[in-house]
């Protein structure tokens, strides 16, 4: 029976370059997927406020008007004449035209009421799903650039595995878990300022393969 070539019958240092192979293909899907383009599509939640605000808007613009034709057309109205028996018995005389008038009047202004309130509360609405977008997106952001620093030291880490490899062929029969940790752990020390050239580590590498 053949041997696996993902069995006992694969050498280490192929295990190990296979194993960096797949840690390098997942560092650049992740440096890939960071580095993409934010969503600038807008969402429904904010696209329903502005429609909301719109909307009120516009009811406010045309009660405006309702209200503004009421009080023209009571301005014009002619006043009530008084009779003689409006003047002997001191009354005002009666004017159902103008008392629907001034209905209509109170009637368009209390809708207005309504409306700017309306308007008010959408533009409020507006503001705070607004803010509250903007917060989500900055949150994606910083989870985005988490994720791309993240990445990016685990592509350093890998590169630095290779380099590591091809300098000490033998250190490749550690195995490919160890062999990424100790590349790691070399990459880690160099993040943190340790850039000597002659600085070893504890098995005698050195620290720093340029």
């Amino acid at each position: 029976m053949a041997l696996s070539k993902t069995g006992i019958g694969q050498s280490e240092p192929e295990r190990v370059r296979q194993h960096l192979a797949v840690l390098e293909t997942q560092a650049r899907a992740g440096i890939a997927a960071a580095e993409g383009k934010p969503e600038t599509a807008v969402s429904s939640r904010l696209h329903a406020a502005r429609l909301y605000r719109d909307g009120t808007h516009a009811r406010h613009a045309e009660m405006l008007k309702v209200y503004r034709a009421a009080q023209e057309r009571l301005a014009v109205h002619p006043e009530p004449r008084r009779t003689v028996a409006d003047r002997l018995l001191g009354r005002q005389p009666i004017n159902a035209g103008m008392e629907a008038m001034e209905r209509s009047v109170a009637a368009a202004r209390a809708d207005l009421i309504a409306a700017e309130n309306a308007a008010g509360g959408a533009d409020g609405h507006l503001a705070r799903v607004e803010r509250t977008e903007k917060a989500e997106r900055a949150q994606h952001m910083a989870q985005m650039e988490t994720q791309h620093r993240a990445a990016m030291e685990m592509l350093a880490e890998v590169v630095m595995a290779q380099k590591l490899v091809r300098a000490f062929p033998a250190f490749a029969y550690s195995g490919p878990v160890f062999t990424a940790w100790a590349a790691g752990k070399v990459e880690r020390k160099r993040r943190r300022g340790l850039q000597n050239p002659w600085a070893r580590n504890i098995w005698g590498l050195p620290i720093d393969f340029g």
